[in-house]
């Protein structure tokens, strides 16, 4: 039984318990039953990206460490684990590409060009992989990775570095500047480390909160470098921060959100895949009931637009083409597998 089918029964016996079994009872029951719209969208994007896997497991034209393992997360989030008796083939291989791609100090972000983006993303995927593997050796080997992954991240962050910049990271281990954006990836991949028993230095997690909290004003704004900007798709990730950090009282997450709420998504500009994962993410965590009225939106941008082949393409005046299409479709895929709580970074 794969995870998808196990939280779907699991959501059905709750419902059975609070109503009666009577009149409109077996309707409600069947339209959980049913897959959604989005569920549907999802298994498509998913299989369009196993269908670009290339003999090594690799997916993705360029900075394929990452896009790699973007795509499995996408497969993760969706409720297929590494052992899955559909996909884990599939799954392992990729994996396995992953892996050995790591160089002798823990780095992930060369071999690829992929640089901390890269390294984060592949660390987090890591982390929320662990217990979905159902193989010894393979886990071990994983969390062997993870544990010298997380070390790179750790080392970058005690950097030294200006008040501006302090607690962040950039595009390389050693700069001494930082931006939010990068800062998103290595915070929640420490979060999910320390959820799978990866020791991380308390401090470092707290240090990367408050540089997030320095970026966000009064309002609700979020910058990526500066505090004062006001950048659209770093909206959720202000909140996840605060969320991650156990502050999510804060009055600001409720500006963070209501910014989103007043500023919908749509298919079109700039950054638009980064937005839709982090205005998932970010709002179902933070504020889980502003998010259930928000999300209708959010599907309705993406939902209409997906290729017949399965992908995502660029909007209109789009500026992240240029990372293809095993990109925008893991992001999408991770924005809609929201609702099925599986992977740490979803769960409240």
């Amino acid at each position: 039984m794969t995870m998808r089918i196990i939280v779907r029964v699991l959501l059905m016996l709750a419902v059975c318990m609070v109503l009666p079994a009577a009149g409109d009872d077996e309707a409600v029951l069947a339209a959980l039953a049913a897959d959604q719209p989005r569920d549907r969208a999802i298994t498509r994007g998913l299989a369009y990206i196993r269908s670009q896997q290339d003999e090594r497991g690799a997916v993705g034209d360029k900075h394929t460490t990452a896009l790699t393992a973007m795509a499995i997360m996408a497969h993760l989030a969706a409720g297929h684990p590494v052992y899955d008796a559909e996909h884990g083939a599939w799954m392992q291989r990729s994996l396995s590409f992953v892996l050995d791609r790591q160089r002798e100090s823990g780095y992930f972000g060369e071999k690829d060009g992929s640089r901390m983006y890269g390294h984060g993303i592949v660390t987090l995927m890591l982390a929320e992989s662990l217990g979905m593997i159902g193989d010894r050796v393979l886990e071990e080997r994983v969390r062997s990775a993870l544990t010298r992954a997380v070390a790179v991240t750790v080392n970058a962050a005690q950097v030294k570095k200006s008040d501006q910049h302090r607690g962040g990271w950039r595009y390389h281990p050693g700069d001494n500047n930082s931006d939010l954006s990068l800062s998103g990836w290595q915070l929640m991949s420490l979060h999910a480390a320390q959820q799978v028993g990866i020791a991380v230095p308390e401090e470092v997690i707290a240090n990367a909160v408050d540089y997030a909290k320095r970026l966000t004003t009064d309002d609700g704004k979020v910058g990526y470098q500066k505090r004062g900007e006001d950048k659209s798709a770093l909206r959720g990730l202000g909140a996840l921060c605060f969320v991650v950090g156990g502050e999510s009282d804060d009055d600001r997450v409720d500006r963070i959100v209501t910014r989103i709420s007043k500023d919908p998504i749509r298919w079109k500009g700039p950054w638009f895949f980064y937005r839709v994962y982090y205005d998932a993410v970010g709002m179902s965590r933070a504020r889980p009931e502003v998010w259930a009225m928000y999300r209708p939106q959010l599907e309705a941008a993406v939902l209409g637009n997906q290729h017949a082949d399965g992908y995502w393409a660029a909007p209109p005046n789009d500026n992240e083409s240029k990372h293809g299409r095993i990109y925008s479709t893991s992001m999408v895929v991770l924005a809609l597998a929201v609702e099925r709580y599986v992977l740490p970074a979803y769960q409240r």
